[in-house]
């Protein structure tokens, strides 16, 4: 059954903002109503991927509103998830409910590089586009692995760099946010070899990372704003940040992207990579 949130901390050294609950917290509603469809394509390869088990038992790290979970459950798994932010795992408490399969979720609240989960007790382990920015991956990743059952896998995801709509979007929120990780400079586990080494360095054997072609479109330049607006993080915490301020630096920056990508229709992201390892 659902559990109630557990008093473990964020982490305490967060060099990004997009590792504090805020951007999460400050999205979770948008996130869950609109771009949950698009996540959703890379949770199910990325259950497909992991070779589970009749009946398994998974780990979902940085669970966002249970994209990953309830497609899990759904298919019989027992699931232990856990997010940093209190309103995605409201959305996540939400879903579950309405499924009808609260009773197959244990949900916490809380870090995703020390997780309140029993040793070598799971079939499976998951970190959708979460575990690439913790402050300290190689711990995350040390965790997911504590989690698994001999021979298990676990799976985890991250962007394939796109210098498209999004990425100039990112670029712009990045020059006015120090710290983001995307938009600028070397995005996190932004390559193969990347994902392999720092799963290597956890300690995960028979490595190997594919790519998931799965295109996210938008119809103009119009839709696509007005969707980064409620979901896109970086630029939702520079939206609350700025406040009141906000009313002249959108449209600013809004003409700056449209300026470089057009009207549309418009291609915002290319896939991801799914990193695979295993215990």
């Amino acid at each position: 059954m659902l559990r109630a949130p557990s008093t473990a901390s964020a982490p305490t050294a967060a060099p990004s903002p997009l590792a504090t609950p805020e951007p999460w917290d400050l999205v979770a509603a948008g996130y869950t109503a609109e771009a949950l469809p698009y996540f959703e394509r890379f949770s199910r390869e990325a259950l497909r991927l992991a070779e589970l088990p009749e009946g398994p038992r998974i780990v979902d790290v940085a669970a966002g509103p249970g994209t990953l979970s309830l497609l899990a459950a759904a298919a019989g798994a027992r699931v232990s998830a856990i997010d940093i932010s209190e309103r995605m795992a409201a959305e996540f408490r939400a879903r579950a409910a309405a499924a009808g399969l609260a009773e197959a979720m244990d949900l916490r609240v809380g870090d995703g590089q020390a997780l309140p989960f029993e040793s070598a007790a799971y079939d499976g382990a998951f970190s959708m586009f979460g575990l690439m920015f913790f402050p300290d991956r190689l711990a995350g990743f040390r965790e997911m692995r504590r989690l698994l059952r001999p021979g298990r896998r676990a799976i985890v995801s991250s962007w394939v760099p796109f210098d498209g709509p999004f990425g100039v979007l990112l670029a712009a929120a990045r020059e006015m946010i120090p710290g983001l990780p995307l938009g600028g400079g070397k995005p996190p586990l932004a390559s193969a070899d990347e994902i392999r080494s720092e799963m290597a360095a956890a300690g995960f054997t028979g490595i190997s990372v594919e790519t998931a072609d799965h295109a996210l479109e938008a119809p103009s330049f119009d839709a696509f704003w007005g969707s980064m607006e409620r979901t896109n993080a970086p630029l939702v915490l520079l939206k609350h940040r700025l406040g009141a301020r906000w009313s002249e630096a959108a449209p600013r920056i809004r003409e700056r992207v449209r300026a470089t990508v057009g009207d549309g229709p418009l291609v915002i992201g290319r896939g991801a990579f799914l990193g695979v390892g295993v215990a």
